[in-house]
């Protein structure tokens, strides 16, 4: 092979795995933005319900590491959203 040939073959490698990724990234990023959207619709009705509804103590606890951990997966999420977005960029 030609050094030519080589440095034309290199290109063209990166141009297709280039695009392969960006498909991937777009892909699972409307994915991803669906989940983001129904946990963030699920975590705000349940934050109006706690509002309206008295809260017993005994389930003050959990209900607040549930939140917690809520709150935990949707920051995850939202990272892997920026990762996502940083492929995706040309």
């Amino acid at each position: 092979m030609k050094e030519g040939d080589e440095d034309k073959l290199l290109k063209n490698t990166i141009r297709e795995e280039r695009l392969q990724v960006f498909n991937i990234a777009r892909r699972l990023g409307s994915k991803l933005s669906g989940l983001m959207i129904a946990c963030g619709v699920l975590i705000f009705i349940f934050g109006v319900y706690l509002l309206f509804v008295p809260i017993d103590p005994s389930l003050s606890v959990r209900l607040s590491t549930i939140f917690t951990g809520a709150l935990g997966f949707i920051g995850g999420l939202n990272i892997l959203c920026g990762f996502l977005l940083l492929i995706g960029e040309e």
